[in-house]
């Protein structure tokens, strides 16, 4: 009778760790977020009966995880990886997942850096070829005084092209050494 009575009563518990629970992943950054170098923190819950939790972090092997869990890694994509575990040691066949980008802005601002002194650069030269228009005018049909003012709007003109061309290899050279 003892033996019919405990098989009744733990049926039913029996019954609900045979289902694998579904993990849920309740706070942390979306899937696609592009984050700032530093912690990044997930919180994560299940429905059903729940053992424990397993994480994975960028593909490492699963290993047992409280909620919530906290990275700091490096610059780059990373993936996520939760499931929960019932008592029956079945695991959630489809773990919650995310994924997330740690922004390289020291490279980020290296880019925006040659891409700005680029512009420049470009928009310089043009105005170079305006001023030795202006500077073969003055020679052909200008006073002396016209021609030397031509000519040092030339010399002007072709600091501030060396000057963006530095800038772009400094910029560049940046690039280099952060990303």
């Amino acid at each position: 009778m003892l033996a019919t009575t405990l098989a009744a009563v733990l049926a039913p518990i029996q019954a609900a760790y045979a289902a694998a629970p579904d993990t849920t992943i309740t706070a942390g950054p979306e899937d696609g977020a592009l984050v700032l170098p530093g912690p990044v923190q997930y919180a994560f819950t299940a429905v059903g009966p729940v053992d424990h939790f397993e994480c994975s972090v960028d593909n490492a092997p699963f290993a047992t995880c409280l909620s919530p869990q906290t990275f700091d890694l490096g610059f780059g994509t990373h993936v996520f990886q939760v499931r929960a575990v019932n008592a029956g040691l079945e695991a959630d066949p489809s773990p919650a997942i995310r994924y997330w980008v740690v922004r390289n802005v020291p490279c980020e601002q290296a880019g925006d850096a040659y891409r700005v002194a680029q512009g420049k650069y470009f928009e310089w030269q043009q105005k170079l070829v305006k001023a030795r228009r202006e500077l073969h005018r003055a020679h052909a049909h200008g006073t002396a005084a016209q021609f030397q003012q031509a000519k040092n709007h030339v010399k002007r003109v072709k600091t501030k092209i060396h000057k963006f061309k530095v800038a772009m290899d400094q910029a560049i050279a940046q690039e280099a050494a952060v990303c």
